[in-house]
């Protein structure tokens, strides 16, 4: 038995028949799961595991929050510019971008880490010097 693009594990008729629907749940998704692990990083660091928090939750919300950015081209471009693709293979598409975010995240965390720490920097000097006197 060979992979085929156009089954996905038995649901491709219904995501086929309701694309806008699939459409606005995989996107609300990744929106509710970055707030799910938002709440789940605060509680967590309430109780003191500032380590699970920056390796594991922090990559996590990164990576979900990179791929709804990437994702959004990949969708106006196989949903609305050619529409004889099965929807289907648009959401495989967004499994591959989350997939390849996080390997992302996961080999460039610490780069990605000083990069904010100096961008967080340069904004508190910012609005050391913009402040009244």
């Amino acid at each position: 038995m060979e992979f085929n693009f156009n089954t996905f594990f038995g649901y491709e008729q219904q995501i086929n028949n309701q694309p806008d629907i699939v459409m606005i749940y995989s996107f609300a998704g990744i929106v509710f799961g970055i707030m799910a692990l938002l709440f789940l990083a605060i509680i967590i660091r309430k109780i003191g595991l500032n380590s699970i928090n920056s390796f594991i939750i922090n990559p996590l919300m990164l990576a979900l929050g990179l791929t709804f950015i990437v994702s959004i081209l990949p969708t106006v471009i196989f949903y609305v510019a050619t529409s004889d693709i099965s929807f289907v293979k648009i959401v495989y598409s967004w499994i591959v971008i989350f997939i390849g975010m996080l390997f992302f995240v996961g080999i460039n965390l610490e780069t990605i880490k000083k990069c904010l720490n100096e961008f967080g920097k340069i904004t508190e000097q910012q609005e050391f010097r913009n402040r009244k006197r």
